[in-house]
């Protein structure tokens, strides 16, 4: 318990430390379940602009064709057992930090971006 303590003491450190990308909306973390960031009906500032880090564009940039090059990844090897502990489902932990650490596992990738887990590199899509 006072191991997921200090955990939790580092990630709010660094959530109040890097504010350089993040969401301005609440509820990324449902809009990217439904389909938001892959919707062709918002534009990329749009999706930017609401839930840059949530939709993977933290760093990214759009191209004349309108594409967008980022990747997401699990910072961390232990995202697993984060997870099953809560860490992608409970409303204490925002998206951003969900995505700062274990974006794969907690399933904040866009179907565009390379899925990763630190030390390993697997292609994914949404289905």
């Amino acid at each position: 318990m006072s191991s997921f303590l200090n955990i939790l003491v580092v990630l709010c450190t660094i959530a109040v430390l890097s504010n350089a990308c993040s969401d301005s909306a609440s509820n990324c973390a449902n809009w990217v379940r439904n389909g938001f960031c892959k919707s062709s009906y918002y534009t990329y500032t749009q999706k930017k602009a609401q839930c840059a880090l949530s939709c993977g564009y933290c760093g990214s940039t759009s191209t004349a064709s309108g594409s967008v090059t980022s990747s997401c990844s699990d910072k961390i090897t232990t995202c697993g057992y984060w997870a099953a502990n809560g860490f992608c489902t409970n409303g204490f932990y925002n998206t951003t930090i969900q995505a700062q650490w274990c974006a794969n596992t907690c399933g904040l990738c866009s179907s565009t971006s390379e899925a990763t887990t630190e030390g390993s590199t697997e292609a994914t899509t949404s289905t």
